[in-house]
């Protein structure tokens, strides 16, 4: 269905213009391309809420998780949630995500320093990194996804997490109906539900028992600990109050805002990641001019001053999220009627709106530069031309209230990620049978074909 899907939606939208529908299993989904009507979309929160199909699939997994959420408890959540992922925030887990790059570069070089090898676990291998790094900045723990090759050293929280965020995945291509069977019968998701629970629970104790010193102290590295100081005082008191009076998160709120990050930020960031691989693999002349821009700085760690001096490499990854963005779109549903501005087309409450940031990124009137928007071509945003490259067009974190909280740490650990690849290695092509590209589609857009040999420079 979504390798299709994908594939469909450009020419789709040249044969009905910016406005077109399809059906989701019963659901009809109705399209809008048009970066005009998305602003005004993304501008009117009280109109376009979350997604109910978001709601009711993530839902199911994670009731209580910000993603799930709307209304006056979302409110409750994100003014906590939110802050946790703003500016100067952030910046205090580039050195984890360095160690964690690592890490990785020392296992290649143990087990895959061959430059003639093709690698095709490249997808693989992102989203153990970007595990091992959710890891210590969500819980402060290591949960020994870089430790071998063959995974047999993952531990019983890792394997847990695989499988709860596999599950969710799962439930987005089932009716809600079949999703709730499918886990009331699905016994490895539950048991893995027990493990994550059990852990979550014995962090928050550990975290608990701490002096408030040490806990000021991890709160600026460790998202469990930031959460735990909202913890209410009296759970059974706050449940007596209506959703609007309501302060601070209950244990059961803690814990599925911990897995709502493991949703939101580990796989979106390894599915960029790995399209970086390919696209340097494919785009040899970028990656030369990505490794002279990192020369003067050696294998020399990056402050974030450093990191962020980098130009290129932040044309390099814009051009990337554009060219081949995490996800297909974001999902709106319509609390009262409206009629979008540009197109003059009446929407329906209840309506089902996709977002489609793919459309847009491939559009011609917002990326109209000498190369054309179906090429991978990083020089574009170097471009201060709006009318050669539109930047509000750029907008694969969404927008509007309901925008990508983590996309600052997001867009830090990529940077790093990739800075630090490059200060060590180069990746080359591993052919046309194996490195094609293509989309394959499951909650992100991934590489449907990527095969690269490494070599360590």
């Amino acid at each position: 269905m979504s390798t299709s899907l994908c594939g469909a939606q450009y020419p789709l939208k040249a044969k009905f213009g910016d406005i077109y529908q399809f059906w989701l299993g019963s659901t009809r989904i109705i399209v809008v391309s048009g970066l005009e009507d998305v602003q005004h979309i993304f501008a009117h929160r009280h109109v376009y809420d979350q997604g109910d199909i978001f709601a009711e699939k993530f839902g199911l997994v994670n009731p209580n998780g910000i993603i799930a959420l709307k209304g006056a408890k979302y409110k409750r959540h994100a003014s906590i949630v939110g802050p946790l992922f703003r500016g100067n925030k952030i910046n205090i887990h580039l050195d984890t995500a360095i160690d964690c790059t690592d890490k990785l570069l020392d296992r290649w070089r143990t087990y895959n320093n061959d430059p003639t090898q093709v690698h095709l676990n490249m997808i693989e291998q992102c989203q153990q990194l970007l595990l091992a790094i959710f890891g210590y900045i969500a819980f402060d723990y290591d949960l020994q996804t870089l430790d071998d090759e063959n995974h047999s050293s993952e531990n019983e929280l890792c394997r847990a997490l695989h499988t709860f965020h596999n599950t969710a995945v799962d439930l987005m291509q089932l009716p809600t109906v079949i999703g709730r069977i499918y886990l009331l019968l699905n016994q490895k998701y539950r048991r893995s539900l027990a493990i994550i629970n059990q852990y979550l629970q014995r962090m928050i104790d550990q975290e608990l028992v701490e002096n408030p010193t040490t806990r000021s102290e991890r709160k600026r590295t460790c998202l469990i600990a930031s959460l735990v100081t909202s913890l209410q005082q009296d759970e059974m008191l706050e449940a007596t109050k209506s959703e609007e009076d309501r302060k601070g998160l209950s244990r059961t709120e803690v814990m599925n805002e911990m897995c709502s990050f493991l949703a939101a930020g580990y796989s979106t960031t390894s599915t960029a990641l790995a399209w970086f691989i390919h696209l340097m693999s494919k785009y040899p002349l970028v990656q030369s001019k990505l490794k002279t821009e990192l020369a003067e700085y050696h294998h020399q760690r990056l402050s974030i001053e450093q990191l962020n001096s980098l130009g290129y490499l932040d044309c390099v990854l814009r051009e990337v999220l554009r060219f081949a963005p995490p996800v297909i779109g974001t999902l709106r549903t319509l609390q009262v009627d409206d009629r979008l501005p540009s197109s003059d087309f009446l929407l329906n409450k209840g309506d089902h709106v996709l977002i489609s940031l793919y459309n847009i990124a491939r559009d011609v009137r917002y990326w109209s530069g000498p190369i054309d928007p179906d090429q991978f071509y990083p020089e574009r945003f170097q471009n201060e031309d709006n009318t050669i490259c539109n930047k509000a067009a750029w907008i694969v974190f969404g927008g509007g209230h309901r925008q990508c909280m983590g996309q600052d740490l997001a867009r830090l650990e990529l940077k790093a990620i990739c800075a630090r690849l490059m200060q060590h290695v180069t990746f080359g092509d591993g052919g046309p049978d194996v490195n094609a590209g293509g989309y394959k589609h499951g909650d992100t857009l991934l590489p449907k074909r990527i095969g690269v040999t490494i070599t360590f420079d």
